[in-house]
């Protein structure tokens, strides 16, 4: 279910699911009261850095900016929504995966080096690898870190959500709204079985965005009080 997560993980941003980067730069007990002007918010004492979130910010201009919405061209109004949607994420990723943490979930060194093989076959030779840790500015120890995170987070949702199926009745809804949109486009839609298995992978991955958005809302009405956030 969730572990297509890791398909390239050195290229992700917070655009994909619920989750995004955790601020690194964050330390339990005096961070609030010592660094607030380096921070924008805090879950239960733990910091988020105005670098890592200008990081996500900036990552999701260029993602509207490709879709062909560029953000000098928003009003303040929007601007701010959008401000506001990266913030939340990495809240919501932070805390998720404190409550994930404080579960009994366990990732084994093993476990994460399996999944570091399976990255480093993406690319040609290691020397490829490496340069692509150099322009994320990561060494591969910190990837490993971060996928351990990655890895515990989507466990965590996996005991919590379960085993999430299609429908023929969802997959055959999917497909008609493929069909209705292309057809108003005077295009040519592909047959039902031939992309089947594309429109069932798409309905799961709704129903599990949906799922993890409902886990994530009864996090934040839970620990509301633990969140605080700075004024820039």
């Amino acid at each position: 279910m969730m572990k297509r997560i890791f398909t390239g993980i050195l290229l992700l941003s917070i655009a994909v699911l619920v989750l995004g980067a955790c601020g690194k730069d964050s330390s339990k007990g005096n961070t609030e009261r010592e660094n607030k002007k380096d921070l924008v918010a805090t879950v239960d004492g733990k910091g988020i850095s105005k670098k890592e979130y200008n990081k996500e910010l900036d990552a999701m201009k260029a993602s509207y900016e490709q879709q062909g919405m560029p953000v000098d061209q928003m009003d303040k109004k929007m601007k701010e929504q959008l401000e506001k949607s990266v913030l939340d994420k990495m809240i919501n990723a932070e805390l998720l995966l404190q409550t994930a943490e404080k579960s009994d979930i366990s990732i084994k060194e093993k476990e994460v080096d399996t999944e570091l093989e399976k990255i480093k076959s993406n690319f040609e030779n290691d020397k490829k690898f490496e340069e692509a840790l150099k322009k994320n500015k990561m060494t591969e120890n910190e990837l490993k870190d971060q996928m351990k995170k990655q890895m515990t987070v989507n466990k965590y949702l996996e005991s919590k959500i379960g085993k999430v199926e299609a429908t023929p009745q969802e997959i055959q809804a999917m497909y008609d709204q493929y069909k209705k949109s292309l057809e108003s486009q005077k295009q040519k839609p592909e047959e039902f079985a031939k992309i089947s298995p594309q429109l069932e992978q798409q309905v799961i991955s709704q129903k599990e965005n949906e799922e993890v958005g409902k886990l994530v809302d009864e996090l934040r009405k839970k620990n509301e009080d633990k969140i605080k956030i700075h004024e820039a």
